[in-house]
């Protein structure tokens, strides 16, 4: 068996092994570069089983040597098991819960509109790049004001959490400034909710009282920082990049842009944030998918293969707006499911839907096989998507798609 992970497959899909191994072998178990053997999961129910049965602990999976694939790490709310992880799980569920996400998406939109109009006027002539121009910014500016973070604070917190990310890039003094001032930006913002709250996710950590101390509440939004800034930064470059090699796609979005909600739902399915997933510890032995997992086996599973599982989902590679079956594994599912998944969906929908009413005929600036897919930050991303904008559209205008109904 090959040394895990695989590669990519084209254009930043899934790795075609899954497809092989949810055939012949779909709980198999796979040496990693260190010599570790733990047991990939690729089909959907059982993906889905690891995800939500509690014989399965994500805090001894965090604890495990090593790294990669959430080992040696324990600190974070996903590193943990029950107790421990109710107690900080519940006030993040209600700061990012249906009705509060509702009231924000006036201001998203706003925010999608300030940074398209900036990115009509960069250097370019026409073109641009939407990662650095679009989603990094968008993502950036969202997850900032959501925390709280008011103003133009939002710059200098999302190049100190990038600079923390890519470490092995700049110099340990570089790191340790960019953390401390991560720190202060932070407990500064609490301070500051303490005396004057808000509609948003510093105050209701706040509003938890006993059941949070500081230190609790710094790292939920440390975490939520980079979650937010680089988890949504690049799902919305990788679903952008699939409507846009999409000739279909890119036209039935810009003629029909009530389809695009379902299009986030397939595009969550087909491009989602990683192929790979953090690792489970079986705390007794368990049959799974016709193997036999023994107490203190490591299992993997693999939520992008789950999502292409031809079982659950037919012809799983293609990319169809109308499919009617659930697809919100993308999310994760049980305890660890993410909590601000309405949010996340609600900035790719008007991240996607605001660029193609703006520039309705956009397209890549280079064919879809050189966009440069990468793993720097997140599992996966997109290093840069080189675009043609186009004729820019004012807001408000409802011009027929150049694309044309039943484009090639």
């Amino acid at each position: 068996m090959r040394t895990f992970p695989y590669p990519p497959g084209p254009r930043g899909g899934v790795p075609p092994e899954y497809a092989e191994l949810q055939a012949t072998q779909p709980v198999a178990r796979v040496p990693l570069a260190d010599g570790t053997q733990i047991w990939l999961v690729t089909r959907y129910d059982d993906v889905l089983r690891v995800l939500t049965d509690p014989v399965f602990s994500r805090h001894r999976a965090a604890l495990l040597p090593g790294t990669g694939f959430g080992r040696s790490q324990g600190s974070g709310i996903v590193d943990l098991d029950p107790p421990e992880h109710d107690r900080l799980r519940a006030p993040v569920v209600a700061a990012f819960d249906v009705a509060r996400v509702h009231r924000w998406r006036a201001r998203i939109e706003a925010i999608a509109q300030e940074v398209l109009v900036a990115l009509a006027a960069g250097p370019g002539p026409g073109t641009a790049d939407l990662v650095s121009g679009y989603t990094a910014p968008l993502a950036g500016r969202t997850t900032c004001e959501m925390l709280g973070v008011t103003g133009e604070g939002w710059r200098q917190l999302t190049a100190d959490v990038e600079l923390q990310l890519s470490a092995a890039r700049h110099s340990p003094q570089e790191v340790a400034q960019a953390q401390q001032r991560i720190r202060e930006t932070l407990t500064g913002l609490l301070r500051s909710r303490c005396d004057h709250p808000g509609d948003d996710v510093a105050s209701t950590l706040l509003g938890a009282g006993g059941e949070l101390g500081d230190s609790d509440r710094l790292v939920l939004l440390q975490g939520l920082v980079v979650s937010g800034l680089i988890g949504v930064r690049d799902l919305l470059a990788r679903h952008l990049f699939a409507v846009l090699a999409d000739p279909q796609l890119l036209s039935r979005l810009c003629l029909d842009p009530a389809a695009v909600p379902s299009a986030v739902e397939e595009l969550l399915r087909c491009y989602p944030s990683s192929n790979d997933g953090l690792l489970r510890m079986a705390t007794e032995d368990v049959d799974l998918g016709g193997a036999r997992l023994r107490a203190g086996d490591a299992a993997l599973p693999l939520v992008s293969a789950a999502c292409r599982d031809p079982r659950r989902f037919p012809e799983p590679d293609r990319i169809d707006v109308d499919r009617a079956a659930d697809r919100d594994l993308a999310f994760g599912a049980g305890r660890h499911a993410c909590p601000a998944a309405d949010l996340a969906r609600s900035v790719l929908g008007i991240g996607i839907a605001a660029l193609l009413a703006r520039f309705p005929d956009i397209g890549l600036a280079v064919p879809a096989d050189e966009v440069e897919h990468t793993s720097d930050l997140l599992p996966l991303g997109i290093q840069r998507l080189p675009v043609r904008l186009g004729q820019a559209v004012t807001v408000g205008q409802s011009p027929t798609s150049p694309h044309g109904e039943g484009a090639p």
